[in-house]
C-alpha cells in the first residue's frame, strides 16, 4: 500500500510539472516557428536584394513572352506553307504575293522581302530573303541576351549585398566592445549571405533558359529560312525547262524501249 502511494504521488508531481512547463516549451516552439526561412530572406535582404528581385521578374517576363511568340505556328505555319507552295505551282503569284504580305510570320514576311526582287533576278531573290532572315535572327537573339545579361549581374548584386552585410555585423561587433556575442555575429553573416543565395538563384535560372531560348531561336529561324529557299526554288531559271527537258528523255527512252517492225515494201498487202 505504501509503495502504491508513492508511486501515485510520483506521478502526480510529474504531471504537475510537464503541465507547468509545457506552456514555456510552446512559447519556445512558437518564437522557432514565427521565424520562417521567408522571413529570413525578406529581413536579410539589403538594398541590392531589391534590384535582384526587379531582376527576377524581367527574366520571368522574357521566359513567357519567348514561349508564347517563338513557336512553330507563329514563326512558319505550316498551313501557310502549304498554300504558298499551292499558289506557286499554280503559277498564281500575285495572288501568292499578296497572300504572303498579309502574313505575320517570319516566313511570311522573309518570302515577301524575296518575291519583291524577283524582277530583278533569282540571286537577287535569295539575297534579300538571306538579308531579312538575318535580321530577323539578329532581333531575336538579342531580345534572349536579356537573360545572359541578367545571369551574369545578379550574382554581382548579391555578393555586394552580402559584403554590405558584412560589414554592418562587424560594426556592430566593433561598437559592442567585446560584448558582442556569438550568436549575433552568426545571425548577421546568415543575414548577409541571403543576398547571394538570391542572387546565385536568379542567375541559375536565367542562364538555364538562357541556353535553352538560343536554341530554340536558332532552330526556328533556320526551318524558317530553309522553307524560303525551299520556295524560291521553283523562281530558279531553267527549273522548268529541266523538267520538260526530263519529260522529254523519258519520252525518247520509252520511243527507244519499244521494238521496230521492219520496212515493208510498197506493194506488200497491208
Amino acid at each position: 500500500m505504501l509503495k502504491e502511494r508513492w508511486h501515485r504521488a510520483i506521478l502526480v508531481f510529474m504531471g504537475v510539472v510537464c503541465a507547468a512547463a509545457s506552456p514555456a516549451l510552446a512559447a519556445d516552439d512558437a518564437a522557432l516557428e514565427k521565424v520562417s526561412f521567408l522571413q529570413i530572406l525578406i529581413h536579410g535582404a539589403q538594398w541590392p536584394g531589391v534590384f535582384i528581385v526587379l531582376m527576377s521578374l524581367a527574366s520571368v517576363t522574357i521566359i513567357i513572352e519567348h514561349f508564347w511568340t517563338i513557336r512553330r505556328s507563329t514563326m512558319f505555319p505550316e498551313s501557310e506553307l502549304e498554300t504558298t507552295r499551292r499558289l506557286i505551282e499554280e503559277r498564281k503569284l500575285k495572288e501568292c504575293v499578296e497572300y504572303v504580305r498579309n502574313g505575320k510570320s517570319m516566313f511570311a514576311d522573309v518570302l515577301t522581302a524575296g518575291l519583291r526582287h524577283g524582277r530583278h533576278g533569282f540571286d537577287a531573290m535569295q539575297a534579300a530573303a538571306e538579308e531579312r532572315a538575318g535580321a530577323w535572327g539578329s532581333r531575336l537573339f538579342r531580345r534572349v541576351e536579356y537573360l545572359n545579361i541578367i545571369g551574369n549581374l545578379s550574382p554581382l548584386l548579391g555578393l555586394l549585398g552580402t559584403v554590405l552585410g558584412m560589414i554592418e555585423a562587424f560594426g556592430a561587433m566593433q561598437e559592442a566592445h567585446g560584448a558582442y556575442k556569438p550568436e549575433n555575429l552568426a545571425g548577421g553573416i546568415s543575414l548577409a549571405l541571403v543576398n547571394t543565395f538570391l542572387g546565385l538563384l536568379v542567375a541559375i535560372v536565367s542562364l538555364g533558359f538562357f541556353g535553352l531560348c538560343r536554341n530554340r531561336v536558332d532552330a526556328m529561324t533556320v526551318a524558317a529560312h530553309a522553307a524560303v529557299l525551299d520556295l524560291l526554288e521553283y523562281f530558279r531559271p531553267g527549273a522548268a525547262v529541266t523538267h520538260s527537258s526530263s519529260a522529254a528523255s523519258n519520252a525518247n527512252t520509252k520511243a527507244e524501249a519499244e521494238p521496230r517492225k521492219p520496212p515493208q515494201p510498197a506493194d506488200a498487202p497491208k
